[in-house]
C-alpha cells in the first residue's frame, strides 16, 4: 500500500503536482493585488466625482450630432454651449481637451446620450472592460492560472487603469485588433481587414503601423479589405461632416496640437517640438517596417510590431495609450521569447507605471530597445510556419484549436 499523497501509477495527480509552481502564484498574487488596487482606484475616483472631461467631451459631442447634426461635432462654440451644463472644472474647451477623435466614436456615443452623463460613463466603461476581456480570452498566452495571471497584470497596469478612468475607447480599438489577428489566423482575412479599418477610423494614430507593417509583409487580401472598408467609413465620415465639419476638424487638429501636452508622452518629450523629433520619428518608423519585413512569417510578432511602431510614429500620445503594449506582449508570450526577452517584458511593466507619473524618458527608451529584440532576436521561422500549418489544419478539420491558448503552458 502506497502512503497518502504519493502517486499512484495511472491517476495522473499528486498533492505536490496539483499545486502551482511558487513563482507562478507569486506573480498571479501580486498581479491580483495590483488589479483590486487599481480598481479601487477607478471605484474611489468615480464615487467622488462621476464625470470626467474626456468622457464629457465624446457625450457633448454626440449630443450635438442628434440636436443640431454630425456636421457641427466640431463646432467649439456648441461644445462650449453643451458642456456649460456640467460642474466645473467639467465644463470647458479648450486646447488642452476637446474632442478630436474621428466620428465613428461619436456615433457610437450617441445611444448613450439617452442617459445622464455618469451612467453614460459607467456603461461605457462595463463596454470598455467586456473587449478588454475579449482581447485577453482570445490573445492572452498560457492556460489555467498562467493566463488569469496575464489577466490580473493587465488589469494592475495604471496606464490601463487610466484608460478605464479618461473613458478612453482604447480597448475597443485593441478588441478590434485582436479580432482581426485572430481571423487572419483562421484565413478569414477578408473579416479581419474590416476589423482592422473600424479600429483605425476610432484611433487612428495607435494603430497606424499595423497595416503598413502587413503591407512589408505582403498580407495583401487584410490589406485590400482594410482599404476598402477604410475608405467606406471615411467616406460616411465626410458625408456626415459635410464642408463645413471637414473644415472645422481640420482647425480643431490643427487648433489641439498647440498645447504640447498632446506631444509630453512622444519622443518630441526628449528633443523639442522641430525637425528632429519628426527625423526621429520618421527613422523608428523605418526601423519598424525593416522588424516586420524579418518577422514577416510570424503574425504573431508582425502584429505586436505593428502595436509597438504605431506609438513610436506617433505626435499625439498620452498615458492610456500606451496600453497598445499589453496587447503586444500578450502576442509575443504565445511564442518562445528567449529568457532575456522576457526580462525585458518584465522591464516593461516598470516602465509603462513610470510613464503615469509624468516620466515618458524611460519608456521611451525601452520601445526602442524591444524594437530591436523584435526585430534580431533568433527564431525559428520553421517550427512557427509548422505551427500555424498545424492550426490550419485543425481548422479545417474542425479540431480543438489550442493555439488559441498559447503555446507556452504553465
Amino acid at each position: 500500500m502506497g502512503r497518502i499523497g504519493r502517486r499512484r501509477s495511472g491517476d495522473g495527480f499528486s498533492g505536490r503536482a496539483s499545486r502551482p509552481p511558487l513563482p507562478l502564484a507569486a506573480a498571479t498574487l501580486a498581479a491580483a493585488w495590483g488589479a483590486l488596487y487599481s480598481t479601487a482606484l477607478w471605484v474611489i475616483a468615480y464615487a467622488r466625482i462621476p464625470i470626467h472631461d474626456d468622457v464629457r467631451y465624446d457625450y457633448v459631442a454626440a449630443e450635438a450630432g442628434l440636436r443640431y447634426g454630425w456636421s457641427r461635432i466640431y463646432d467649439l462654440d456648441l461644445l462650449r454651449a453643451l458642456s456649460a451644463g456640467f460642474p466645473p472644472p467639467q465644463n470647458t474647451i479648450h486646447p488642452g481637451g476637446t474632442f478630436i477623435n474621428p466620428p465613428l466614436l461619436a456615433w457610437l456615443w450617441a445611444p448613450l446620450v439617452a442617459f445622464p452623463e455618469p451612467i453614460a460613463y459607467l456603461v461605457w466603461t462595463l463596454v470598455g472592460l467586456a473587449a478588454f476581456v475579449w482581447t485577453w480570452h482570445i490573445a492572452a498566452p498560457f492556460r489555467g492560472l498562467g493566463k488569469l495571471a496575464m489577466l490580473l497584470a493587465g488589469l494592475a497596469l495604471w496606464p490601463v487603469m487610466e484608460a478605464f478612468y479618461f473613458g478612453q475607447p482604447t480597448f475597443l480599438v485593441l478588441a478590434l485588433v485582436a479580432t482581426a489577428w485572430w481571423l487572419m489566423r483562421r484565413d478569414r482575412a477578408v473579416a479581419a481587414g474590416v476589423a482592422l479599418a473600424f479600429a483605425t477610423a476610432l484611433k487612428p494614430q495607435v494603430v497606424i503601423m499595423i497595416p503598413l507593417c502587413l503591407v512589408v509583409a505582403g498580407r495583401w487580401r487584410p490589406i485590400a479589405a482594410w482599404a476598402v472598408g477604410g475608405a467606406a467609413l471615411a467616406g460616411l465620415s465626410a458625408i456626415s461632416l459635410g464642408t463645413s465639419g471637414l473644415r472645422e476638424f481640420w482647425q480643431t487638429l490643427q487648433w489641439i496640437q498647440t498645447d504640447a501636452g498632446h506631444s509630453f508622452f512622444t519622443v518630441a518629450y526628449l528633443f523639442g517640438p522641430g525637425a528632429v523629433t519628426y527625423a526621429v520619428l520618421a527613422g523608428q518608423g523605418v526601423l519598424c517596417l525593416v522588424v516586420a519585413w524579418r518577422r514577416r512569417e510570424d503574425l504573431d510578432v508582425l502584429f505586436a510590431t505593428g502595436l509597438l511602431g504605431s506609438l513610436m510614429v506617433s505626435f499625439h500620445l498620452h498615458q492610456p495609450d500606451y496600453s497598445n503594449l499589453l496587447l503586444a506582449a500578450w502576442l509575443v508570450l504565445r511564442g518562445a521569447p528567449s529568457l532575456f526577452h522576457k526580462a525585458w517584458l518584465a522591464a516593461g511593466f516598470v516602465t509603462m507605471q513610470v510613464l503615469t507619473f509624468g516620466q515618458p524618458a524611460p519608456q521611451l527608451a525601452w520601445n526602442l530597445v524591444w524594437l530591436l529584440i523584435l526585430g534580431f532576436e533568433s527564431q525559428d521561422a520553421q517550427e512557427k510556419a509548422g505551427e500555424y500549418r498545424l492550426h490550419a489544419q485543425r481548422q479545417q478539420h474542425g479540431g480543438r484549436d489550442d493555439l488559441a491558448h498559447g503555446q507556452a503552458r504553465i
